[in-house]
C-alpha cells in the first residue's frame, strides 16, 4: 500500500464500513435526493434557464455554502477523538466492521464508537473539502470546455452528467451529516447503542 492510499484517500475509507444502515446513508438516500434535485433543476431550467455555472449559478451557491462545512467537521472531529467518555471506546452493539492495513496486512475490526465517528467525520471534512476543489476547477475550465464543444445535446449530457457526480456527492455529505448530528446528539449519551 503506498503512501497516497495510506494518507490521501483513508478519509473515504468510511465509505467501506460494513453496516446494516450504512449502504441506505451512504448511497440510497444521497442517489434518490440527487435524482429528485436534477429533476427539479431540468424543470427549472427548462422555464426560466436556470443557471448551472458563473458567479449566479448553482454549483457557486452550493459551492458557497458548503465551504463553511470543513470547519464544523474539523471541529467535531477533534472533539470526538478527546470526548473524554469511557462508552465512547467501547464496540458499538451490533458493530460496523472496517478494514485497516496493519504491518503490510489487511485486518477487520469491529468499532468502537469513537472510531466510526472518527471515520465518518473524517470523511465529511475530505469530501467537504475535494466538493470545494470540484466547484472551483469547473468554475475555472468551464469557459475553456465550452468553447471547445459546440455541440449543443453534448453540452447538456456533460451539464447533467457532472450535476449528477456533484449532487450525489453533495446529498452523501448532507445525508451523513445528519447521521453523524444524531450520533453526536442522541447516540453519544447512551449507555447501548
Amino acid at each position: 500500500m503506498n503512501l497516497f492510499t495510506q494518507v490521501f484517500l483513508r478519509p473515504f475509507s468510511y465509505l467501506t464500513i460494513k453496516h446494516k444502515l450504512k449502504q441506505i446513508v451512504d448511497w440510497v438516500f444521497p442517489a434518490a435526493l440527487m435524482l429528485i434535485s436534477l429533476l427539479l433543476i431540468a424543470a427549472i431550467r427548462n422555464v426560466n434557464g436556470l443557471s448551472v455555472l458563473g458567479d449566479a449559478g448553482l454549483v457557486n451557491k452550493i459551492s458557497t455554502f458548503i465551504q463553511v462545512l470543513p470547519g464544523f467537521f474539523i471541529a467535531a472531529l477533534a472533539a470526538i477523538a478527546t470526548f473524554n467518555k469511557p462508552e465512547m471506546d467501547l464496540t458499538m452493539s451490533n458493530p460496523p466492521t472496517m478494514k485497516v492495513f496493519i504491518n503490510g496486512k489487511w485486518a477487520t475490526f469491529n468499532l468502537t464508537r469513537r472510531r466510526f465517528l472518527s471515520s465518518m467525520f473524517a470523511f465529511l471534512s475530505a469530501a467537504s473539502i475535494l466538493l470545494i476543489i470540484i466547484s472551483i476547477g469547473v468554475q475555472f475550465m468551464s469557459p475553456l470546455l465550452a468553447s471547445l464543444i459546440t455541440s449543443a445535446q453534448i453540452k447538456t449530457f456533460i451539464t447533467y452528467l457532472f450535476l449528477a457526480i456533484y449532487l450525489l456527492i453533495f446529498w452523501q455529505i448532507i445525508v451523513t451529516t445528519f447521521w453523524g448530528l444524531f450520533y453526536l446528539g442522541e447516540k453519544a449519551h447512551h449507555s447501548s447503542i
